[in-house]
């Protein structure tokens, strides 16, 4: 998801890019611990009838959809923030917080969306200047990348 942000200079501008999520972590908690009860209920059922080697594997299973939960939903926490300061570009990287931080001169930054060599696979964005490349939005689909590159040219054609 590409989220332009708004009140900046006459010449800054801004994007923050996050994966779209269709679940909080709340959401998911609450799905996690269903899944557990029916897998609880399922086991106890078998255990009822003497079959008591189920449980450990009803266990198993709902460790396993709760860690995958837990996965995805820690990879839907990465951010990029693009902005554009006066004669800088800044990309800055990370999970929750932001981590890492680019810089790259307005003037010689390159804007590159590729396309793949096989079909079917998504592009990919570099923004870059000088053999130094960054790759924005892994998590976007090929549409936002898109309209970001077109989004981010048409910035710094202004912006020089």
């Amino acid at each position: 998801m590409v989220t332009q942000l708004e009140n900046l200079g006459p010449t800054d501008a801004a994007w923050l890019l996050r994966p779209t999520r269709s679940m909080t972590w709340a959401q998911a908690k609450q799905f996690i611990a269903l899944v557990t009860l029916m897998c609880a209920a399922i086991g106890g059922s078998f255990a009822y009838f003497g079959l008591w080697m189920v449980m450990p594997f009803c266990g198993i299973e709902a460790l396993a959809v709760a860690l995958a939960f837990y996965l995805v939903l820690r990879d839907g926490e990465r951010r990029e923030l693009v902005r554009i300061e006066g004669e800088k570009l800044v990309i800055e990287t990370g999970n929750r917080e932001l981590e890492q931080r680019h810089e790259f001169n307005c003037l010689w930054v390159r804007v590159n969306l590729s396309r793949s060599r096989y079909r079917h696979h998504p592009t990919r964005l570099f923004v870059g200047t000088h053999g130094r490349a960054v790759e924005l939005g892994r998590f976007l689909t090929d549409g936002e990348r898109d309209s970001l590159s077109r989004s981010l040219i048409n910035a710094l054609k202004k912006n020089r």
